[in-house]
């Protein structure tokens, strides 16, 4: 019987939610309206492949505010920001396209290059009806939209308000939005991985670019290990603030990427 349960268990399939299967589609949509327009200008264009990405089931309880979720993954990546150097995760596919566009000569590049920006802000028009100039502005425009609702349904929310003061004072730091509590640790840590590459010597054109240093697992170890016991205290404080904010922001989160045609793991 037990073994039975324990077959059943395995077979069991979580459904992306409407919101995934919505960006989904909107994502297949843009490729296919960026492919006949480049066809139109005379270009190759072969779209990205949008494979549905999954979240584990540890990965799916985090994002929910389940305590016994987070702790196991701050336990092994602390705030997910130096365990990108001390556990690396293979290598997106490089975009087909990429390959298409080197074959061709410099002038030629440049022409492909522009018509693909044309022909990306006709698609976010003709497809989800929003006017951008580039897709840098696509993405300041995405974030710009999460952070107006995150204003009013996470750092607007009186009960998160309160057990964000219970949170703060636990951490002993200044009483903060709920936001700013909740990517305090982020923020802190990328600080400090980009102040270690610019040690290197590493520059990038704008100023608050993050950059990643050049460093093997085993020099970032220490760095993690720093801060997975912060990531591990931020936690115990705020045990009940989490489990109260972030279904909120991940739901928050897929109905943004929802609209705006981008896929997220689910």
């Amino acid at each position: 019987m037990l073994l039975i349960n324990a077959l059943l268990a395995a077979a069991v399939v979580v459904s992306p939610s409407p919101e995934y299967e919505t960006a989904y589609t909107k994502a297949v949509d843009l490729e296919q309206a960026k492919v006949s327009c480049m066809k139109a200008a005379g270009f190759e264009y072969l779209p990205a492949d949008h494979a549905k990405a999954t979240l584990s089931d540890t990965e799916r309880k985090a994002r929910n505010g389940d305590y016994a979720a987070l702790r196991a993954q701050r336990a092994k990546k602390g705030f997910g920001v130096w365990s990108l150097l001390v556990h690396p995760e293979p290598l997106r596919n490089e975009h087909p396209n990429n390959k298409i566009v080197m074959a061709l000569p410099e002038d030629r590049q440049k022409a492909y290059q522009a018509a693909e920006n044309t022909c990306f802000v006709g698609a976010v028009k003709s497809v989800l009806g929003k006017e951008v100039s580039s897709l840098e502005d696509y993405a300041r425009q995405l974030s710009a939209a999460y952070d107006e609702r995150a204003a009013k349904e996470l750092d607007g929310s009186a009960n998160l308000v309160k057990l964000g003061s219970a949170f703060a004072t636990c951490l002993k730091v200044t009483a903060a939005k709920p936001t700013d509590l909740a990517e305090r640790g982020v923020k802190a840590f990328v600080d400090e991985r980009t102040e270690v590459a610019r040690k290197q010597g590493m520059r990038a054109p704008v100023k608050a670019a993050r950059l990643i240093p050049s460093l093997t697992p085993d020099q970032a170890r220490p760095y993690l290990k720093k801060e997975i016991k912060a990531a591990l205290d931020d936690l115990a404080c705020g045990k009940d603030f989490y489990a109260a904010y972030s279904p909120v922001a991940w739901k928050l989160q897929q109905k943004v990427y929802a609209e705006f045609g981008m896929p997220f793991a689910w």
